[in-house]
């Protein structure tokens, strides 16, 4: 079953919103209940002390009057929910008159620490009205009119809560004298039944929590869309690839990770593109490299075929000489044929890297001058001129004298076999200049040069400027000559000469 990433997301939002809520609950009761608590405790038991100092000094026996008015001038103060003064008689004195369902009330919770909390008649009665009082301007504090009659303050509020939900006694403190203890002041505070929310929130804030819910969620939703359009295109470009649509692209300029990973996915795509097409192009090579080992392997075997058949065959009269020279032809094509056979067994090791490379310190200029040498006698002999020049004295190389020697053997067949009688080849052989690290040596002829549409190809395995032309190579020469200057770290290739002719040039690291 295929999973979507939306229900991935919406789950660990509503997880993670679960969780918070769970959590904030949690330390509402176990950190932020208790601290408020603690500091209510605290702040009732101050103004329960002071006021029973105050008290103590109203003397004896007291007016009720004085003591409402030092009870309602300290809850202003202070800020306590109510205070309550029971003297040594059990009367109880409060900011204002108490209701009579609400004294009996006072009486039980300060003589027993409990509230029996409201009836179901009292909890259904109707808040009182409003005392346009209430609004009136009066002393500095938290309310109160200015005659001391009920004003906006807490106590109100108090007495309204205290219709509705059972009291508590936070702190209690005794009024003493000089005559002995005149009674106790009790700070008293309502209940809630509902106590992870205090009952004088405002309403407004009861809606904050499902708002930022809902807005949340809204966020969110916004949020995963636009991220899912842009990892759809990603799923869209890794498809189109997968089909084998390698010209698939993304678009995504953010810069964030969805764009980076964006940008990766298109380089991966285009160097996908780029190896298929090495990969086609290494095909082709290599079915035109079977093709052409067919063809050169087809027409020495045909001619040898030919000859053999003309022997054998009873019906066709052939003398003493004709036998000869069929067999020397025979023979020709045998060694053209091994010839083949053995340099395309030693081109493809040498691609390969299966040959090592028998490496020693040898002098270049030597070695191309031998060459020269050797194969003065077969340029003359074929009306040829061939001729050394250059200043290469000291041109030393670490390498293989065997392969290079290969290298020059092959230059100058090629030119043997290509340039027309009459014509002159030169070899050149050039030491490293100061500061440069390669000796190079030339083999250029001033003949017909090579055309433009044939320079890129020379060094093609069986490449042959002029195909209909019969040679004694294999077509295979340069090739084996390039990759044994490469293995070498060198490099080679072939140009026309301006004043005509062609040139091949061979550099080679100095040692």
């Amino acid at each position: 079953m295929m999973r979507s990433l939306f229900w991935s997301f919406a789950g660990t939002f509503l997880l993670v919103l679960l969780t918070s809520l769970l959590a904030q609950a949690l330390v509402i009761v176990m950190v932020v209940q208790p601290i408020t608590d603690r500091r209510a405790a605290r702040v009732a038991e101050e103004a329960a002390r002071e006021v029973a100092a105050e008290i103590a000094t109203l003397g004896a026996d007291p007016e009720d009057g004085d003591v409402r008015r030092t009870l309602r001038e300290a809850r202003d103060l202070r800020g306590v929910a109510s205070l309550a003064y029971r003297d040594r008689d059990g009367r109880i004195h409060t900011p204002h008159r108490l209701p009579d369902f609400l004294e009996h009330r006072y009486q039980q919770l300060l003589e027993t620490g409990e509230d029996p909390g409201p009836t179901m008649s009292e909890a259904s009665l109707p808040p009182p009205p409003r005392d346009p009082r209430r609004d009136r301007p009066g002393r500095p504090g938290r309310g109160g009119g200015p005659e001391g009659g009920p004003g906006p303050g807490p106590g109100r509020a108090f007495g309204d809560a205290a219709d509705r939900y059972s009291m508590k006694v936070l702190a209690r403190w005794p009024v003493e004298s000089s005559s002995g203890i005149l009674g106790d002041v009790f700070a008293i505070a309502p209940r809630s039944e509902l106590p992870l929310w205090p009952p004088r929130v405002p309403r407004p804030l009861l809606l904050f929590l499902p708002v930022a819910v809902v807005l949340s969620g809204i966020g969110a939703f916004v949020l995963f869309r636009l991220l899912v359009r842009r990892i759809r295109s990603l799923e869209s470009l890794a498809t189109r690839v997968t089909e084998g649509d390698l010209t698939a692209r993304v678009v995504d300029r953010g810069g964030d990770e969805i764009g980076r990973l964006a940008s990766r996915l298109n380089r991966m795509t285009e160097s996908l593109a780029e190896a298929r097409d090495r990969l086609e192009a290494n095909d082709r090579a290599r079915r035109r490299l079977f093709a052409d080992i067919t063809h050169e392997l087809a027409t020495p075997m045909t001619s040898i075929k030919g000859y053999a058949e003309t022997l054998t065959d009873a019906e066709i009269h052939v003398d003493a000489n004709e036998q000869r020279e069929f067999l020397r032809r025979i023979l020709d094509e045998t060694n053209r044929l091994a010839a083949l056979v053995k340099d395309l067994f030693e081109l493809t090791r040498l691609e390969a890297g299966a040959i090592p490379l028998e490496r020693e310190g040898l002098d270049l200029a030597a070695l191309v001058a031998n060459t020269v040498v050797r194969y003065e006698p077969r340029f003359r002999a074929a009306g040829l001129e061939l001729s050394l020049t250059g200043d290469g004295e000291g041109a030393w190389i670490d390498a293989d004298g065997r392969r290079i020697e290969q290298v020059a053997d092959n230059l100058l067949g090629n030119a043997l076999r290509y340039v027309p009688a009459g014509h002159r080849i030169t070899v050149t052989m050039r030491r490293a200049a100061p500061g440069d690290s390669r000796h190079v040596f030339t083999v250029e002829d001033d003949g017909d040069g090579i055309a433009p549409e044939h320079l890129p190809h020379v060094f093609d395995r069986f490449y042959r400027v002029d195909p209909a032309r019969t040679s004694e190579g294999t077509g295979l020469g340069l090739a084996i000559a390039r990759e044994i200057v490469e293995r070498h770290g060198g490099a080679i290739r072939a140009e026309n000469r301006p004043e005509g002719g062609a040139r091949f040039t061979v550099e080679l690291p100095a040692a």
